[in-house]
């Protein structure tokens, strides 16, 4: 009986875990420093890491590139309207599918955010 019992209960983790998609996305934090909207019904937003809100202010686009180069900062790319509460300064962790374009800043689809704080 104890067998059974304990064939039962392993062969029902068994069975909850092959229910379970896994998921292995990369994650990046850091603060939002631009938010853009390309002609393709896309947003993007430029995630710096490592960086302090007096680090980005008072910065043109040029001189933020260039943080973000710095820094190991990306573009991650979402259709419009998905993500509204997104705005630059704010503080979170990006996640990603770890593939991406060869550019500098790399860009990256954006698979989930966690906003951290605004």
């Amino acid at each position: 009986m104890k067998k059974l019992l304990a064939l039962a209960i392993a062969l029902s983790f068994l069975i909850d875990g092959c229910g379970q998609e896994a998921t292995n996305l990369e994650h990046q934090e850091g603060i939002i420093v631009d938010i853009k909207e390309l002609s393709d019904g896309i947003n993007q937003i430029l995630v710096v890491p490592n960086v302090l809100h007096e680090d980005i202010s008072n910065k043109k686009l040029d001189e933020l590139i260039k943080l973000a180069q710095e820094k190991g900062g990306a573009y991650y790319s979402f259709e419009i309207g998905k993500y509204v509460d997104l705005q630059v300064g704010t503080h979170v962790i990006v996640y990603w599918d770890g593939s991406q374009l060869d550019s500098n800043p790399p860009q990256r689809g954006l698979d989930k955010v966690d906003i951290i704080s605004k």
